[in-house]
This record gives C-alpha cells, sequence and structure tokens, in this order.
C-alpha cells in the first residue's frame, strides 16, 4: 500500500500541477491511478482510444483525431405580527456551506421549484408574484442568496426523424402489393442547466445569467457565500468512443450565447475504476457577478461528495479480484479539492478500503477528514463485513495521510445505516436485528475511542441534533419473525440524551404499519426543523407514507413534534392533503415555517397551517391541476409513543 501510494505521488509531484493554475511541464501518462492535466486532445483521444482497444469497445472508430473545434388563492387567513420574521431555513449538513432544496422562503414569499416551473408566492396571500417555466426544463432545486436567485435543473429534448420507405411483397398466388413501412429516428439532447434570477426588483425579476453543461448530469451543488459549486458527471464516453465527439461541452453567458468546447488543458486525468470512463465536471461562479466560471472536467468517475467551508471531497470506487486468495473486495479513492477564491483546485487524495454510505459519513474538523465506510469481502467460503472510521490528515498536498483508524463497529453481518458528526464526537448506527448506535470520541484523531453503545429495536436512518444534549433519530421500527428473519413494522422516531458517554433513548414515537416509511430515510431536505426565537423547543416536521389494514388502505401525513429542551417528544399534529377526493400521488413532500405558519408543499398545492391555533387550516392554493381518483376511506388512529427511562 505504501509503495502503492509512494508511485503515484511522484508521478503527480512531477506534473507541478497541482494548484491547478498552470499546464504541466512534461507529458504525463495516466494510469488509471493518477493525476494529471492533458496537454492536447490529440494525448486525450490517444488515452480514450487504447482503453476501448483494450476493452474491446464495439463502438470504436478508427478515423483519425482532426483539431476540435395560475392559480386562485382562498380568502387571506396569513396575519403576521411583526415585519421581521422568523422562519426555517435549509437542512444543511455543514453550517456555512448551503445545499439546494425544492422550497424555500426569507420570510416574505415562498420559493419552490416543481417539475418544469419556477414559482414565487407572496407568504401572505398565497399569490403567485412570480413564474418561470420551460416545457425541457426539469427543475431539481433553488438556492436563494441576497438578491440572486439560482436555479438547478437539467434539460431534454428530441427531435423525431421520420423516413419512409417503399418496397413490395408477393402473396402466394403471386400478385405484387406496395408494401410501405417508416422508420423512425429521434435526435435527443440533454444536459444541465443553471439559470441565474435577479430579483433586487420584486416587479420586474430578470434573467441575469445562464449555464448550460451538455449531456452533463448533476451529482450535486454547493453554495459558500454567494460563491455556486457545481459537481457534474458526463456519461457520454463511457460505454463507446467516437472520434468526433469526445470532447465536453459548455456555455456561460458571459463569455458566450453557444456552446464550446473544454480546452484541453482544463481536462485532467484521475484515478478511475478501469471498466469505464465518464467526466467529472466541476464548475464555480460567483452568482453575483459577471465573472467567468472555473471549469474543469476531470476523466474517471465519481460518487459520493462531501463539502467543507474549506475543501469539496470526492469519492471514486476501486473493486478488486485476488485470483489467488479468491477473494473480491473494493476500496475508495478520496480526492480532496481545495477551495481558493472560490475555484476548486485538486490538492491531494488517498485510498481506503470499504465504501461510505453517503455524504453524512464524511466530515472535516480541525485539519481532519472523517469517514465511515463498511467494507466487504466476498468469498466461496461468505461474505465479511468491517465497519470503520478512517481519520486522514486535510491539510497535506499530495497525500491525504492516513492518521488514525477505529474497526470493529457492529456485529458480525452489520453494516452503516447513519452516521452523524458533532465537532468532536461522531454517532454511528449498525444494524441488521437491532440498532447499536455507537457514541465515538474523535476529540484525539491518533487515538479515536468508543464511548457508550445503546442497543434498541430498529434502525435509524437519519440522525439530526436539536441541541448539545438531544438528538432525534427517524428510521423503521423492526421485529424478528419465527424464522429470524428482520422486518421491519413501522416508522420510529426516537429523542435521544446524548449528554453521557452512554445515550439514553428519552422517548421514541411509532407509526405502525409494515412497508410504511418516511422520505427523510433517504432524503435529509424531506427533515424540516425551526426553533422559534425565545423558545424552549424546536418544531420538527417528519413526512411519513403509511400502510395499514393489512396494506389495503394508505395514508400520507405530515407529523409535527414538538421536541421540549427539557427532554419530551409531544406530537403536536398530523397535517394531510388527501380528503375523499384526493389521491395519493398528492403527498406532503416538504414544509417550511414563518413566525407561526406551517407551509406544507405536495405536488399540486400549498396550504397554510396555525401552530398557534391547534394548527388549524388556514389557507391553500392549487397550481398544478391533478386527475384525482375518488374513494372512500374510514381513518383510524395512527402511531403510539413510548417513553424510556435511564434503568
Amino acid at each position: 500500500m505504501k509503495r502503492f501510494i509512494a508511485m503515484i505521488f511522484i508521478v503527480v509531484s512531477a506534473l507541478v500541477f497541482i494548484s491547478c493554475n498552470g499546464s504541466p511541464q512534461e507529458l504525463v501518462e495516466p494510469d488509471g491511478n493518477n493525476v494529471g492535466a492533458f496537454v492536447s486532445y490529440q494525448q486525450l483521444g490517444d488515452y480514450l482510444k487504447k482503453f476501448y482497444q483494450e476493452s474491446s469497445g464495439r463502438y470504436f472508430s478508427n478515423e483519425a483525431i482532426m483539431g476540435m473545434p395560475e392559480a386562485s388563492a382562498q380568502d387571506d387567513g396569513v396575519n403576521f405580527d411583526s415585519g421581521d420574521r422568523d422562519y426555517s431555513k435549509t437542512n444543511n449538513q455543514t453550517d456555512g456551506v448551503e445545499e439546494a432544496d425544492t422550497i424555500l422562503t426569507d420570510g416574505y414569499y415562498i420559493y419552490i421549484t416543481s417539475g418544469n416551473r419556477f414559482l414565487i408566492f407572496d407568504a401572505v396571500t398565497l399569490e403567485i408574484v412570480y413564474q418561470y417555466e420551460a416545457q425541457e426544463i426539469y427543475f431539481e432545486g433553488l438556492y436563494l442568496y441576497q438578491d440572486r436567485i439560482v436555479l438547478i435543473g437539467s434539460y431534454y429534448t428530441y427531435m423525431l426523424l421520420e423516413q419512409p420507405n417503399d418496397d413490395t411483397i408477393e402473396s402466394e398466388e403471386g400478385e405484387v402489393f406496395p408494401y410501405y413501412y417508416d422508420y423512425y429516428y429521434y435526435s435527443y439532447n440533454y444536459g444541465a442547466k443553471i439559470i441565474v434570477l435577479d430579483k433586487s426588483d420584486m416587479e420586474n425579476i430578470e434573467v441575469a445569467r445562464e449555464l448550460v453543461f451538455d449531456s452533463s448530469y448533476i451529482t450535486s451543488s454547493r453554495m459558500v457565500d454567494g460563491n455556486l459549486y457545481l459537481v457534474m458527471n458526463n456519461y457520454t464516453i463511457s460505454y463507446y468512443f467516437n472520434d468526433d465527439n469526445f470532447i465536453p461541452k459548455y456555455m456561460d453567458s458571459v463569455k458566450s450565447s453557444s456552446l464550446e468546447n473544454f480546452e484541453a488543458d482544463q481536462i485532467y486525468f484521475m484515478p478511475n475504476d478501469s471498466e469505464n470512463f465518464s467526466y467529472l465536471i466541476l464548475a464555480s461562479f460567483d452568482v453575483t457577478d459577471d465573472e467567468e466560471a472555473d471549469v474543469k472536467a476531470y476523466l474517471g468517475s465519481s460518487y459520493q461528495i462531501y463539502m467543507s467551508a474549506n475543501n469539496l471531497y470526492t469519492t471514486v470506487y476501486k473493486y478488486h479480484y485476488d485470483y489467488e486468495a479468491q477473494i473480491y473486495s473494493h476500496s475508495t479513492f478520496i480526492l480532496r479539492f481545495s477551495i481558493d477564491e472560490g475555484q476548486l483546485n485538486y490538492q491531494a487524495f488517498a485510498q481506503i478500503k470499504g465504501s461510505p454510505l453517503n455524504q453524512f459519513s464524511m466530515d472535516e474538523y480541525e485539519g481532519v477528514f472523517r469517514i465511515a465506510v463498511t467494507d466487504y469481502e466476498f468469498s466461496q467460503s461468505g461474505t465479511i463485513t468491517n465497519n470503520k472510521i478512517y481519520l486522514l490528515d486535510s491539510t497535506t498536498d499530495e497525500e491525504m495521510e492516513l492518521i488514525s483508524e477505529l474497526g470493529g463497529l457492529g456485529k458480525p453481518g452489520e453494516r452503516i445505516y447513519a452516521v452523524r458528526y458533532i465537532n468532536e464526537i461522531a454517532y454511528v448506527v449498525t444494524f441488521v436485528n437491532t440498532d447499536p448506535l455507537y457514541k465515538l470520541d474523535l476529540s484525539d484523531p491518533k487515538n479515536p475511542e468508543v464511548l457508550g453503545e445503546l442497543y434498541e429495536e430498529g434502525v435509524s436512518d437519519y440522525l439530526h441534533p436539536i441541541t448539545d444534549n438531544l438528538m432525534i433519530g427517524i428510521g423503521r421500527q423492526a421485529e424478528t419473525n419465527e424464522y429470524g428473519w428482520t422486518n421491519f413494522v413501522g416508522v420510529k422516531i426516537a429523542l435521544y440524551d446524548t449528554s453521557e458517554d452512554e445515550v439514553v433513548n428519552l422517548e421514541t414515537y411509532l407509526v405502525e404499519g409494515e412497508y410504511s416509511y418516511s422520505a427523510v430515510t433517504y432524503s435529509h431536505k424531506a427533515f424540516v426543523y425551526f426553533a422559534p426565537q425565545g423558545e424552549e423547543f424546536t418544531y420538527i416536521a417528519v413526512p411519513v407514507s403509511i400502510y395499514y389494514n393489512n396494506y389495503y388502505r394508505y395514508s400520507q401525513k405530515m407529523f409535527v413534534f414538538k421536541v421540549h429542551y427539557s427532554g419530551d417528544l409531544e406530537l403536536v399534529a398530523q397535517l394531510e392533503h388527501f380528503n375523499s377526493e384526493s389521491s395519493h400521488f398528492d403527498s406532503i413532500e416538504k414544509a417550511v415555517m414563518i413566525e407561526n405558519y406551517i407551509y406544507t408543499l405536495s405536488y399540486s398545492q400549498i396550504q397554510v397551517f396555525d401552530m398557534n391555533n391547534n394548527f388549524e387550516f388556514v389557507d391553500s392554493v392549487v397550481f398544478n391541476q391533478m386527475y384525482y381518483s375518488i374513494y372512500d376511506y374510514t381513518e383510524v388512529p395512527i402511531g403510539s409513543t413510548e417513553t424510556r427511562s435511564d434503568e
């Protein structure tokens, strides 16, 4: 391993490019394990040709490379006591690092993206004050920063080309008849599109800027102090090589009105899985000015990302098979890109065994990068699972040196289901039949240790700190049947006391129903929290989809709780957009809170409830029409509360 790392960084250091601000002084051939800039389209093309020849690519071309050139609102029922309004924010992983969301508020307006539409609603009247709609765009989220709105989306267009053909057929009697058949051809275009709107004059909102990345998908995005960072994958070269179309293209409206090729020195090679290629595209720009975006493409692949205020981390998986031992395993490359004056510049990487679950598996704290992984080894004798946390130095160039690792988390066969870092403390959940919630001390990076373990039924898929001593877990309740199999039997919302080494479950609310689930288990943006100023509690809102009566009945609700800082979990409302004329497709997806009102968002509408008046319905606005399935059902009380003690 050390020899492998040393070899990589001898090559990388020879490039003299680490800051990514200059061109390499000599031609260094990529080998799948190093990083560097291509010096020409010729070098890039030769590299791709060699790969597809060696992998027997079916679509390889032998041609020579040439130079690449309205709605209506109900009665007004919302009234705010003051002009300075308190409101909920998007659920970001890291303080100061914003993440895109599909619904945001500034206390005065509600901003939402819904399919191919972006809408702004007045928070008092629910009137639509602005709408942007484009048939070919699907909006994935938005950002708010000062007088800018940033829309993140993808576009898809196609053209139908019909080619009629004439032919004849002959019957058994020898008669000849004309026969017509048509071939249909489609021309497709797709990619990522970013639209920046100027809302300094709410009565005259204008498009300030557009960026288009051809044939690219947005993996993730972040915003820090008005600088937008985009992480995209372009798969056009994943399965074949085309001499005429292997250079990624993009358009930045501040410099051009049409797509342009990346320059050769904007394209870099990087560690890859040796099975296929894609372009990892990184772009960044200040949303408040007209400076040209900084854009780079890395030849390889990327999966999970994590971003701190100082660095962006991407992971690349690599798979191994030991023919002699007949063991199949995998490892993860971690690439660190520093944030320098709004630009992303490659700095260092490391290789570890195993792979992270999601972005919450990663964190940076006081110069240390922490990553929790599950490592599998498959062989003829079975599967060996190991869960551990690696601590790496995030301040060095070229190599992120391993500081320490802590393994042995979980029982045999368990994998990691949830991770949360809170400064020098980490919480890790592993699961097969019961849920061990580990509390780890990472204050000494060289000597991490387990402080305590809590075993309980079910599993937490998402952990969220409420105060320094209270944490919420959202997950699933589980039972073991007579055959020893684990079945999930409902959704659990658990409140934990984390003040001591041993975490204590103070209270658990169970939403019963096998196959019931919450969107929070796979999307932390579905979890809403709001701490009203001057109060001794935090509101949390959790959408839950419920199956009951032997799966014959379905319900979907937004469960709203008060988490009292005294240690109590209080259910205060179950909100829904259902009625006798509703379809289950109109589920509550998200919510925002302003002062004492909660605004719930579904596909078709926004509804408003007064939190100070027993969550009474106040108003609604329908902005998407739906085809309703009419059926009658009798609602039954759902959910139960369990209170745990320290005993």
